[in-house]
């Protein structure tokens, strides 16, 4: 059986002169048999008309033919949910969870370690505020690995396994599992964490074969546009070119089994 890989991108037009730019409105990307390619890309064209951050200028829908040989069939990692009163709680959560992964090699006393580690992440995450795509950090000798800072990178080419919905509506768990399950997968990744860019979902997640998926239910204040995306990986496992290539050009249809 054949399939289709269907990718959406929207944006829109900022600013005048120097300061002009592209602003990203939405995104969104699916693989699916042939009989579902029409109504799945009509969802797609009405998601980035609908979205909360603004009118696109700009529509870009890619269909692109994906033969079963070349799909990845991978189960989804496993699903715990961490309720907080606050967003501050939410990213402490976060912190606590991913520092003990990152084991960076620069010397650090046995009180500040943590501390500094965590001072390291929340620098990252705000340098991830306005790239297109994802960070890739280097645990191993503290340097971003992304050919191009501003895009960043990408993990695409991936859906749920035998997924049926076509809605325009965005399910941000099943994308987010799907997403995060792929990139755990990556040869040399460490985890990941992620606080999404929609101003009206305030969620977000870290993840890892260690973790599996924990979803932190508040991350960021209802109405905050910024949010972002950090792969850590640790190059004493695997090279960037392996990692990037994996993400940006496998093919991968996730099995998602529960949720929380």
């Amino acid at each position: 059986m054949d399939y289709y890989s269907l990718k959406m991108r929207a944006s829109q037009h900022v600013g005048e002169g120097e300061n002009s730019h592209e602003q990203h409105i939405s995104g969104a990307e699916r693989i699916v048999s042939r009989d579902s390619v029409e109504a799945v890309c009509t969802a797609m064209v009405r998601r980035a008309m609908t979205h909360s951050k603004g009118d696109p200028d700009f529509i870009n829908v890619k269909i692109e033919k994906v033969h079963e040989s070349d799909i990845q069939i991978l189960k989804s990692l496993p699903v715990t949910r961490i309720d907080v009163e606050t967003w501050q709680e939410g990213l402490e959560k976060a912190f606590g969870l991913i520092t003990p992964l990152m084991a960076l090699r620069q010397a650090q006393g046995p009180c500040d370690g943590a501390k500094k580690l965590k001072e390291k992440l929340q620098d990252l995450l705000r340098e991830t505020f306005p790239m297109r795509g994802a960070m890739l950090y280097d645990i191993a000798t503290g340097e971003r690995l992304e050919p191009d800072h501003a895009r960043g990178v990408r993990a695409t080419y991936m859906d749920a396994l035998h997924s049926s919905v076509v809605g325009s509506c965005k399910n941000h768990f099943n994308e987010a599992i799907v997403l995060a399950t792929k990139v755990a997968n990556a040869p040399g990744m460490v985890a990941e964490f992620c606080v999404s860019d929609d101003p009206n979902y305030i969620t977000g997640y870290v993840a890892s074969k260690e973790l599996g998926y924990v979803r932190i239910m508040k991350m960021k204040e209802l109405g905050d546009e910024n949010g972002g995306r950090i792969f850590l990986f640790d190059s004493r496992k695997a090279s960037a070119e392996e990692c990037i290539e994996y993400l940006q050009k496998k093919k991968v249809l996730v099995d998602v089994v529960g949720r929380t």
